[in-house]
């Protein structure tokens, strides 16, 4: 199907350079969006002096991975309603991925004098100063940001870019760990932290900002931008609510990660990723019999072709102690991608749970071939090395496990300072027992903190003459 401008040529424009709506082939568009596509392009040349008709055909090419032709429509909608904010805006956004910032930053300009007050606008028009390098104006908006704004976590993170290019590591540390502390798996900006400690000198500082940047690489602070959320309600292209619902459960939103993903499926039944993605959704909120119904729908579809599927099947089943069921289902992970970490780890602590050491300790093996600092397969290994009384190759294991530094090292200090101290070596077993004592508080574990100090008064009390 083509639909063309050709039908256009006779009219007279109130707007003499008024672009031309382009010319689309409706087959290069997934299917489950050609007729929506055909639709609005029908509407826009019905009512070509309609700035909402151009506007809404400009939001699907843009949402659909046109850019060069949604420009042309939103530039349309401009002209026709010069006084309308969106508009501007959304060809803003639009320009800033195409890395044209000079574009960008006079859209966002234009925007702003319609409507100054609107957050997500203001925001975008700091980052593409900043990234058009106008560093002096970038940083007077990101201030008055704060004015208004005193938690924005970006604004924080703009400054301490600013500040970094400037040369100014120790200012770009201070505003780059406030955007942290207001939200902390901010990907970004642990990444910036990573440079300005690489600058300092601080190498510990480096490594743990780089592990958390990998840990948290896409998140990024939630804004209330209502205009984002108009824009992805009118889209009907099955990846992109796929990929929506993925960063909804990034941010903790999982019942509205399930909508979006539910509307995936939908939108497209062959859409295998889509039924793999709400395995884990519904094992999040404890709903057994949607998960494995999706779970059946996702090997129905392609049995041979996504270890995820088994993968997640295999941890719902390990939760509600269905053990046998879950090594089967890990195994069929490990068939499809030999070098699956996770469901090696999985398959280990399963066969552990039903009294297997031996062929767990072997899978725990295997998982840490595949990904060499798997911390958790190195204290899986460290425990059933400590009961076989290896306590040489316990402790070697168990030392992979102490960086970084996190919620899970309280536990793996304990681990290694046991391992000392059934090995003999009381001198050593006190002092990581002492380390994991100050993390375990440091982190607020209370019932570990008193297990931890219970075992240091044991081993204080018999090393006592």
């Amino acid at each position: 199907m083509l639909v063309s401008a050709g039908c256009m040529a006779g009219m007279v424009w109130a707007v003499e350079s008024l672009p031309d709506l382009p010319l689309l082939s409706i087959d290069d568009f997934p299917r489950e969006v050609r007729q929506q596509v055909h639709q609005a392009y029908k509407e826009a040349s019905a009512h070509p002096d309609d700035a909402e008709a151009s506007g809404k055909l400009a939001m699907l090419l843009d949402l659909y991975n046109r850019p060069d032709d949604a420009a042309r429509c939103y530039e349309r909608a401009e002209q026709l309603g010069p006084s309308v904010f969106k508009w501007y805006y959304y060809e803003g956004i639009l320009r800033s991925h195409q890395k044209n910032h000079a574009q960008s930053v006079a859209l966002f300009r234009h925007a702003l004098r319609i409507d100054p007050t609107y957050l997500p606008a203001r925001l975008k028009f700091a980052v593409s100063l900043l990234e058009n390098g106008n560093l002096e104006e970038s940083q007077g908006v990101y201030t008055t940001i704060l004015k208004d704004y005193p938690d924005s976590a970006e604004a924080y993170y703009g400054l301490g870019r600013i500040s970094s290019l400037h040369g100014d590591a120790p200012e770009a540390v201070t505003s780059l760990q406030r955007a942290v502390e207001l939200f902390p798996p901010y990907g970004a900006a642990h990444y910036a932290l990573a440079q300005a400690d690489r600058k300092l000198g601080n190498r510990a500082g480096v490594e743990a900002q780089l592990k958390l940047y990998e840990a948290n690489r896409n998140l990024v602070p939630p804004i209330e931008d209502p205009l984002r959320d108009a824009m992805r309600g009118v889209d009907m292209a099955a990846a992109a609510h796929l990929e929506w619902g993925v960063e909804l459960q990034q941010v903790g939103r999982v019942q509205d990660a399930i909508a979006e993903t539910e509307r995936a499926a939908k939108l497209d039944p062959y859409l295998v990723q889509a039924q793999v993605n709400l395995i884990i959704l519904y094992g999040r909120v404890g709903d057994f019999d949607k998960a494995e119904e999706h779970y059946q729908k996702a090997i129905a579809l392609n049995p041979h072709q996504f270890p995820d599927a088994y993968y997640d099947y295999g941890v719902l089943l390990m939760n509600a102690n269905r053990l046998q069921e879950a090594a089967q289902a890990f195994r069929k992970a490990i068939e499809i991608k030999p070098s699956y970490a996770d469901a090696h780890n999985n398959l280990g602590y399963s066969l552990e749970r039903e009294g297997k050491l031996d062929e767990a300790a072997g899978e725990y093996r295997k998982a840490i071939e595949a990904e060499p600092g798997f911390r958790q397969a190195h204290f899986n290994l460290g425990r059933i090395l400590i009961n076989k009384e290896d306590f040489q190759e316990a402790i070697d294991q168990l030392r992979q496990t102490l960086s970084p530094i996190d919620e899970g090292t309280p536990s793996y200090l304990y681990a290694l300072g046991a391992a000392y101290g059934r090995a003999g070596n009381k001198q050593q077993a006190l002092e990581y027992l002492n380390q994991a004592r100050v993390q375990a508080d440091s982190f607020g574990q209370k019932q570990l903190l008193i297990e931890i100090e219970g075992d240091i008064r044991k081993i204080s009390n018999a090393t006592q003459p």
